[in-house]
């Protein structure tokens, strides 16, 4: 039995049809209208030069707060350490606590406070969270209404995002790794923030980028997503963008909802739930696009079985970390780089007094392809030649 790809687009060996080479399949990305998709990394000039170290006034006390340990949380703020310390921000930072594909920041920020070696920065060492319940961004909150104890707040992810992107406190927030800031309300928009004191990182299509490449290689009629129900929970799977793309393209969505879990206590009902809905979207959708979700990395492999039973292609949002534990494939970043130098320049520009509202928001760079060789052989699927000659990463070979 071959995955769900409609017959128009196989070929005589029951196969999807491809004459594509390497070029060709960056082409037919561009001609979908993903141009964006392999160029180099590209962001809003900047009104001034980058300023140095010495165009600081004073020292700046940093927190940092977290959705939930996460790996590209992990990944984003160690590429920030790495530039801040390449521009002389920072000492050197020989023997960080950092090694990918870690999610733990706990370790990582302690180490830094005791060792940063700043000029101008002071890594507070009690100024970290993880896991950002309602109640510890409500504490949080009030903390930075305290003047002179936080000068600036590095975030992650969109709900904690969503809770420090607030008028209760004038502390300015930089926020990274969030699906879709503007629909999450974290932002008012790429030009302008909408605050004096909050920005967020912007790549406003990447999940439109995402969907069209898998959708140019299953053909897809039905598309099945889950999600939680909720304004955060909408933003975070940045359903908006699924739904442009699905309207663009021509496919239907079939959803299913999932309440996200309150907090570890409530993990075993969302993982019940969640397993009932991916089974239910295993039967009733062509391909799935597994959206950002609150389970473990380490627990991905048990619940995706659903769709290898049945033979169903699947495109991870969040990136290759779940494609090497059983996605078909994904889109992610290259590498860290260029978002560090992005992230470390902004950093600097606030600190050097630069308004933060109009600071540029939007960076992309080139992403990679990843496929999973086991996954595709599991559903029935062989990855065309000349795709695996454009992956950037392969999991599940042998």
């Amino acid at each position: 039995m071959s995955p769900r790809v409609p017959s128009a687009v196989r070929s005589a060996s029951g196969h999807p049809a491809t004459t594509m080479t390497r070029r060709g399949w960056m082409a037919g990305a561009a001609a979908a209208g993903l141009g964006a998709l392999c160029a180099p990394g590209a962001v809003l000039a900047a009104p001034h030069p980058l300023p140095s170290v010495r165009d600081v006034p004073r020292r700046w006390r940093v927190g940092y707060a977290e959705s939930m340990p996460y790996g590209n949380y992990a990944a984003t703020l160690a590429a920030i350490l790495g530039e801040l310390e390449r521009m002389g921000w920072t000492g050197a930072l020989t023997g960080m606590p950092y090694r990918p594909g870690q999610t733990d920041t706990a370790a990582l920020w302690s180490w830094l406070a005791a060792h940063a070696g700043s000029p101008v920065l002071d890594f507070v060492a009690d100024a970290h969270a993880t896991n950002l319940t309602p109640d510890g961004a409500a504490t949080l909150v009030r903390r930075l209404q305290d003047h002179g104890d936080i000068d600036l707040m590095i975030v992650m992810g969109t709900v904690a995002g969503v809770a420090l992107a607030s008028d209760a406190h004038r502390v300015p927030v930089l926020a990274f790794s969030c699906t879709n800031p503007i629909a999450a309300g974290i932002v008012a928009a790429e030009a302008d923030t909408g605050r004096d004191h909050v920005w967020a990182h912007l790549d406003p299509r990447r999940f439109q980028r995402q969907l069209s490449i898998f959708h140019k290689t299953f053909q897809f009629r039905r598309l099945g997503i889950a999600h939680d129900d909720s304004p955060t929970g909408r933003a975070i799977a940045s359903l908006p963008d699924i739904e442009a793309t699905a309207e663009r393209l021509g496919f239907a969505l079939v959803r299913r909802h999932v309440r996200a879990p309150i907090d570890h206590l409530d993990q075993y009902r969302y993982e019940v739930e969640l397993t009932a809905a991916w089974e239910a979207l295993s039967r009733e959708a062509d391909a799935v696009y597994i959206t950002y979700g609150r389970w473990p990395l380490d627990r991905f492999s048990s619940l995706v079985r659903p769709f290898l039973k049945r033979r169903i292609p699947t495109f991870s949002q969040l990136g290759p970390e779940e494609v090497e534990r059983g996605a078909l494939m994904s889109i992610a970043r290259a590498d860290m780089a260029g978002i560090g130098h992005f992230g470390a320049a902004t950093l600097a520009r606030v600190m050097a007094g630069e308004p933060l509202r109009h600071l540029p928001q939007v960076y992309f760079d080139t992403p990679s392809i990843a496929w999973n060789a086991a996954t595709a052989a599991a559903i029935g699927y062989r990855i065309p030649f000349p795709a695996l000659l454009a992956a950037d990463s392969l999991h599940g070979v042998l």
